[in-house]
């Protein structure tokens, strides 16, 4: 019969039964896929009740030493890789960014599938239906990490209390995140700026720029100032500008953005895009100001090489690699997952002319 704890009079049996199992299991005497005896039988076996077994077993799933398994049983997981990882998307994605979310999930499926990990895509609903399932999941060890499709400001706290591991495209580095806009792409973007013959220019970014002069803002000024190109902050144009308040369409907004930049006492001669989501909306506002690019006005556009989609102007790319992406998301969970510190790196960047095929 395998060992079972020996209930001492005056402490907790609930705690003397999650202090055996899990010295049990960190010694290594219990190894990950070890199975544990039925609560049922292990309560028997004690002289106790079977809400006392049920406790305790719950106290080492939150710890993360074992799970419930259908058809298994309590099995132990410590040790154990991940076999499953959930990619959380915000209902947000459901309406946007198709062309980079779809192969988006090819990539990060891709990625775990090499490591023998199944991925579970998991959309938020109106009603927050995801985040509990979500929940529900980390909380039985049914997944053993957290890829998010985005991680904005305050968030991180919220999904620290997840007791699996988690990583996140993010607005900025760090161990829970991978950021596109590192030093190096605000050097590019720069750069791309400056090649397209820009010299006062604007930029469009659906999220925040950090009004503060650090953050994306900051380094695509500093960068812009090293390549000679100025970025003035009443040509920054994010989602948290007043004029921006109420949008919730990116065409609407792409339009209004490049409406308000070309409309300033001193407009640009060049705008950034920080999103290739952008660009429907914007060539519909240079098509209702018939203005011509790049003679009137020219343009550099962030995106990623997987997209296959062409543009309708000459321009400039700064472009990023989705399995690049992909590729450090999922080897910093496993790292977190570990207990290792998360790998270092960051996304190749480079810029380059595109210019539309002529029929």
């Amino acid at each position: 019969m395998d060992r079972i704890p020996k209930i001492e009079a005056g402490s907790s049996i609930r705690s003397q039964i999650v202090a055996f199992y899990r010295n049990r299991i960190r010694s290594g005497e219990l190894a990950a896929g070890a199975v544990l005896p039925p609560a049922r039988l292990l309560a028997a076996q004690l002289g106790t009740a079977e809400a006392n077994v049920h406790h305790a077993f719950a106290a080492l799933v939150r710890e993360g030493l074992i799970a419930r398994r259908p058809r298994a049983g309590t099995v132990v997981i410590a040790g154990e890789r991940p076999y499953r990882v959930a990619f959380y998307f915000s209902s947000y994605y459901t309406l946007v960014g198709e062309r980079f979310t779809r192969p988006l999930i090819a990539g990060v499926e891709a990625e775990l599938a090499r490591h023998g990990i199944e991925c579970q895509v998991i959309y938020e609903t109106g009603s927050g239906e995801g985040r509990t399932l979500l929940e529900q999941l980390a909380k039985e060890r049914s997944i053993q990490g957290v890829i998010l499709r985005s991680l904005a400001a305050g968030e991180a706290a919220q999904f620290k209390r997840l007791p699996v591991p988690f990583v996140a495209i993010s607005g900025q580095d760090g161990p829970h995140g991978v950021t596109f806009f590192t030093e190096c792409f605000a050097d590019q973007a720069a750069l791309a700026l400056k090649l397209s013959g820009g010299r006062r220019a604007g930029v469009i970014y659906t999220g925040k720029l950090h009004r503060s002069g650090g953050g994306l803002k900051g380094r695509l000024q500093a960068a812009a100032a090293r390549h000679g190109v100025e970025l003035p902050d009443e040509l920054c144009f994010d989602g948290g500008c007043a004029a921006a308040s109420g949008i919730d369409d990116f065409d609407l907004f792409a339009g209004h953005a490049l409406g308000t930049l070309l409309d300033a006492v001193r407009p640009p001669d060049s705008v950034l895009l920080l999103s290739d989501n952008l660009v429907p909306g914007v060539t519909m506002e240079l098509y209702r100001r018939k203005l011509n690019v790049p003679d009137q006005l020219r343009i550099a556009v962030h995106r990623t090489v997987e997209n296959p989609i062409g543009f309708p102007f000459p321009c400039m790319l700064v472009e990023n690699r989705i399995d690049e992406l992909a590729g450090l998301l999922v080897g910093r969970l496993l790292d977190l997952h570990a207990g290792r510190p998360p790998r270092a790196g960051e996304l190749s960047v480079a810029c380059r002319e595109w210019l539309p095929v002529q029929r």
